[in-house]
């Protein structure tokens, strides 16, 4: 989604950025349903000893799938089912043939309930905190498109330290694309070897733990986001072999001989398998 709801996006970002935790408090203070739900939560969770009473209880799901940025995958059971069945190391298991890190975090949690995972009260605290973060980046998006994806990678891109990490977390990847060059469609049209090497060229990995440069990747992906392109690479860099810019000759760019129709990815963060339970 392009454009921006009466707030500039970029302001709005490093504002709640600079201090995230308390402007998600606050919010889930003013927000009386997501208030109610948290609190439904923290006094019915310990209660919650298999994986088909998670299933079974909407409430408790719904809190648990939104800490783990999956709320859209509520109605997939059959899926959760198996991440919370098998275990997430296995070469066979859903969770490695899915390679989304949001999934594997969630089949990290509760793939082993010999002891229940809401036994523990770190737990809980932690999946009601993660839980008030992203129901309030979800509000702040509504105020800025983008600003959701761009606090996300503020929080997490710290923890990356190869490009992969990048590429099996859906939500880091859309932002970390807008350092290439070309917007988020182009990119998935690429193979998922031109895809890597875009990325390696572009994304500083070893400056990810620096917030300036997080800032920096963050920006860049807003001003994408709201003006619903990417600007022309610089001539002869990296991404201007992918840009499909008009001033190019049609055989100096690799999109202009990629089928426009075509998806030619294979890695499952760019459509793939995870298309199959969007």
């Amino acid at each position: 989604m392009s454009g921006s709801v009466g707030f500039q996006p970029i302001p709005l970002y490093l504002q709640y950025a600079a201090d995230e935790s308390k402007y998600s408090a606050s919010a889930l203070q003013a927000n009386p349903q997501d208030n109610a739900m948290l609190a439904y939560f923290k006094a019915n969770a310990a209660s919650i000893t298999t994986p088909q009473q998670l299933l079974g209880n909407y409430k408790i799901l719904t809190v648990v799938l939104t800490a783990f940025n999956l709320q859209g995958s509520i109605k997939n059971t059959a899926i959760l089912s198996q991440l919370m069945t098998q275990d997430p190391t296995s070469s066979t298991s859903l969770s490695k043939q899915l390679n989304n890190a949001q999934y594997t975090a969630f089949a990290t949690a509760f793939s082993d309930w010999t002891t229940s995972p809401f036994a523990s009260a770190t737990n809980i605290a932690q999946i009601a905190t993660s839980y008030t973060t992203n129901t309030f980046e979800q509000t702040a998006d509504s105020q800025a498109p983008g600003i959701a994806n761009a606090l996300y990678f503020a929080r997490l891109a710290p923890k990356a330290t190869t490009i992969s990490q990048l590429q099996s977390d859906p939500t880091l990847l859309k932002v970390a694309v807008a350092t290439t060059g070309v917007t988020y469609d182009q990119y998935v049209e690429l193979s998922f070897a031109e895809q890597t090497k875009l990325l390696t060229a572009s994304v500083k990995i070893s400056q990810l733990q620096t917030p300036s440069y997080v800032n920096h990747v963050a920006e860049q992906y807003l001003i994408q986001n709201s003006t619903g392109g990417a600007s022309a690479p610089p001539p002869g860099s990296i991404a201007s072999l992918y840009s499909d810019d008009s001033t190019q000759d049609a055989g100096d760019s690799l999109l202009g001989i990629l089928d426009p129709g075509a998806n030619l990815s294979n890695d499952s963060t760019s459509g793939g398998v995870l298309s199959l339970f969007a």
